[in-house]
């Protein structure tokens, strides 16, 4: 099939920017009091190929770390729509759990809903399936275990990696119909020395708690993260303007390194529009020029 490229469109300041861009069964502990014992997951999640989606939709309903003794853990901020293809070449944060106790974990739980696919042929043409559609899409099972071996200190840290893996999740029925078994892959850490790197996070600043730090509010996953700036942040798309002309409401896009404490320490923001209109994400699925030389570009966005 034609290739397909990925990019992010951005129209600032009546100027055009363009940049290449490119898973719960178990019962778990519902009321955990703080603890300064306990201590912080945070988890990346990132995607898979499959040929021919260019966008899959699907609800990250629950998530649960399991721990040897069979106890599990919430670490879900509760139902998340996610949009999976564009975390094929810059992983999203997920997951952070800042109150996890400490302890051995060996797994990773995740339940799943109402997944929805975009489908793009070699000539563009595009068809998005879901549950009422012909054909359509269904969900063979709303669980995905993996196991881990994952070692928390008493107000330590650790990283988890999960990989969706959507070409081993997507199967097709004798009539044609998609039917999803949500298959992941996970990678736990606890080596604080080789940070984990988020590119092109795209998200709302929903609060500045103090000089160069702010709460970002993250576009596909609602996540909330701190960030952090420090003097060799580059800031981009505002004339240069430094931290502080940052304000509450703004929409950004970071490129950082997780820290020790699930933060993420900006290297580069930038600054985006608010309206999707004018700032999106998406995938290239036709280039047409047409007689007097102007080219135009089939764009499927994706959220």
């Amino acid at each position: 099939m034609k290739r397909q490229t990925r990019l992010t469109v951005c129209f600032l300041a009546l100027l055009v920017a363009v940049a290449v861009s490119g898973c719960v069964g178990a019962a778990s502990q519902s009321a955990r009091s703080v603890s300064r014992s306990n201590g912080t997951v945070t988890a990346l999640l990132t995607d898979g190929p499959a040929d021919g989606v260019v966008a899959f939709n699907i609800e990250v309903t629950g998530a649960a770390l399991v721990s040897s003794t069979g106890v599990s853990t919430d670490i879900s901020p509760g139902v998340q729509e996610i949009e999976m293809r564009h975390l094929q070449l810059a992983p999203t944060l997920v997951f952070q759990g800042s109150n996890v106790p400490g302890g051995n974990f060996t797994a990773l739980s995740m339940t799943f809903a109402n997944p929805q696919i975009t489908l793009a042929d070699a000539q563009g043409n595009v068809t998005v399936l879901n549950a009422s559609s012909t054909p359509s899409v269904r969900l063979k099972s709303v669980l995905a275990n993996q196991p881990i071996n994952l070692e928390l200190q008493a107000m330590g840290a650790a990283h988890l990696s999960i990989d969706f893996d959507l070409r081993r999740s997507l199967q097709r029925d004798t009539i044609g119909n998609y039917v999803v078994t949500p298959t992941i892959s996970a990678n736990a850490s606890n080596d604080l020395t080789s940070n984990q790197n988020i590119e092109n996070a795209e998200g709302t600043v929903i609060s500045i708690p103090e000089p160069n730090s702010l709460n970002l509010q993250l576009r596909d996953t609602g996540q909330v993260v701190r960030v952090l700036t420090n003097a060799s942040t580059i800031f981009a798309g505002n004339a240069g303007q430094p931290f502080s002309g940052i304000e509450t409401g703004q929409e950004v896009e970071i490129n950082g390194g997780l820290q020790r404490d699930g933060s993420l320490l900006a290297t580069r923001v930038n600054w985006l529009s608010p309206s999707p209109l004018l700032c999106f994400r998406g995938v290239v699925t036709g280039v047409v020029q047409d007689r007097l030389g102007t080219t135009s570009l089939g764009v499927i966005v994706q959220d």
